[in-house]
């Protein structure tokens, strides 16, 4: 397994894309809640 050989990089990038799309999921549900229904 890779993560056994590299624990911290592998931590490391999965920790950031796992924020960066925790963040993007946060903004598009906020888009969408915000924009009304009839724009779309």
């Amino acid at each position: 397994w890779l993560v056994r050989f590299r624990p911290l990089v592998s931590e490391r990038i999965f920790g950031e894309d796992r924020r960066a799309l925790f963040g993007f999921f946060l903004v598009f549900l906020l888009m969408e809640r915000v924009t009304p229904q009839a724009d779309l």
